[in-house]
């Protein structure tokens, strides 16, 4: 009988900078593997446990063929011998034990028989419980890696979208940095001369004595 061989790891198939729902996915998927493996070992224990108990009934069966065999002989000598002693009542005790012995015999076999169909229909019962198990893990197996791909696809279409997102954000800023550069500057500087310019004009120059010291002649003081 063939074993059904484990079902691989799938934990070596995820990333290591997966997703944790990933992690938690295949921890389930390789629960319901191990499960689906022990309900196999199980089955495949059952069988080899129905096929024990049917070579157990074969022994049985051939050992009670011997000790039949064994009680056919002496019943055949003690007629003969009973022959010997009384020919008159010799064929009525013969005809009596070898229905006796075939009863017996007939008995024996009916119940071997019946044994090992009875072992049959547990065996065929058990094969159809492996097939079973099999079909439902591989079943289980099938959707868990379905499921995998489908949330890597996902995954691949999210980044894809968030690259795409930066790639545009990263455009906006340098736009809105040009826009800044061509025409936010240029303004400011006019800005600050016509400020300086109305200054000029609405502050009086100072006379020479009156100026403290480090101020520039015709101008306003500058700071350090």
């Amino acid at each position: 009988m063939t074993q059904t061989q484990p079902a691989p790891s799938v934990s070596n198939l995820v990333p290591e900078n997966a997703d944790p729902a990933d992690h938690t996915v295949v921890a389930r998927l390789q629960q319901a593997a191990n499960l689906a493996n022990e309900n196999c070992d199980r089955a495949t224990a059952l069988a080899h446990t129905l096929s024990a108990q049917l070579r157990d009934a074969q022994f049985r069966i051939n050992r009670l063929e011997l000790d039949a065999d064994r009680l056919v002989e002496p019943l055949k000598a003690e007629v003969e011998t009973a022959i010997a002693k009384l020919q008159s009542d010799a064929s009525a005790r013969v005809e009596l034990t070898r229905r006796e012995a075939d009863a017996r015999i007939t008995r024996v076999e009916a119940d071997a028989e019946a044994r090992i169909l009875q072992l049959q229909g547990e065996f065929a019962i058990a094969r159809d419980r492996i097939a079973r198990v099999e079909t439902e893990a591989n079943e289980r197996l099938s959707r868990a890696w379905a499921e995998i791909e489908d949330r890597i696809i996902r995954l691949k279409a999210d980044l894809a979208q968030a690259e795409l997102r930066a790639d545009c954000a990263e455009q906006w800023l340098e736009l809105i940095r040009r826009e800044i550069e061509a025409n936010l500057m240029p303004s400011l500087a006019a800005m600050h001369e016509r400020v300086a310019n109305e200054l000029s004009k609405v502050v009086p120059p100072a006379s020479d004595a009156q100026k403290p010291p480090g101020d520039e002649p015709g101008g306003f003081c500058r700071r350090g």
